[in-house]
């Protein structure tokens, strides 16, 4: 792989929000995954991260209940037939002491890219409720429920835009495209040289 695929990658995995649900992802495809991230870099390599794939309808079922959907958009909905196909769900072991949130969103990025390239679109949540994920899956005191990882065939289209008047919330536009601004090359990487003025 090149710089230009790596990019076109990373650039085209986007939070989605309404998938295929018709379409169902093997649970091999997503082992896959989860075996690849477990091989990624941990702080001081601890490695306190644990993963449930979720494939099963009535589980499925159970974790979609108490998740909260694009906040910022208060008029926003998803049909039945817009529902993810699978999940992952992402867990701590608090007994290991680790760094657990750098190393999810290490983890959690190498989930969504990966999956990226086998056509499998994502959203990673953290608005979730870890209790009730607790009692789901009768987890030990010591595993926490941190993050869950959304999959399935894309129905939406998600594009970049940049940002105006430094607003950063996402939105629709009038096609029902979602649209996410991102800050500006310049905006975000600061001189390297001491300024008069300070370097903000």
């Amino acid at each position: 792989m090149n710089f230009k695929d790596f990019k076109h990658i990373v650039l085209n995995t986007r939070c989605t929000r309404r998938f295929k649900s018709d379409i169902k992802i093997d649970k091999s495809e997503l082992e896959e995954l989860v075996d690849v991230a477990r091989q990624v870099s941990s702080a001081k390599n601890l490695q306190p991260l644990r993963y449930i794939i979720i494939t099963d309808e009535s589980i499925k079922h159970k974790v979609y209940k108490p998740l909260v959907w694009a906040s910022n958009l208060p008029n926003w909905s998803q049909k039945d037939s817009e529902k993810p196909s699978a999940y992952i769900l992402v867990l701590n072991d608090s007994s290991i002491d680790g760094f657990s949130e750098v190393d999810s969103g290490i983890a959690m990025q190498t989930i969504v890219l990966g999956a990226k390239t086998k056509g499998i679109s994502s959203c990673i949540m953290a608005s979730i409720d870890k209790e009730e994920y607790q009692k789901i899956f009768k987890l030990k005191k010591d595993i926490k429920p941190i993050f869950i990882i959304a999959l399935g065939i894309a129905d939406e289209t998600v594009k970049l835009k940049d940002v105006k008047n430094n607003i950063t919330n996402y939105y629709r536009d009038k096609n029902d495209n979602h649209i996410v601004p991102k800050r500006v090359f310049k905006d975000i990487v600061l001189s390297e040289k001491p300024l008069e003025k300070e370097n903000i």
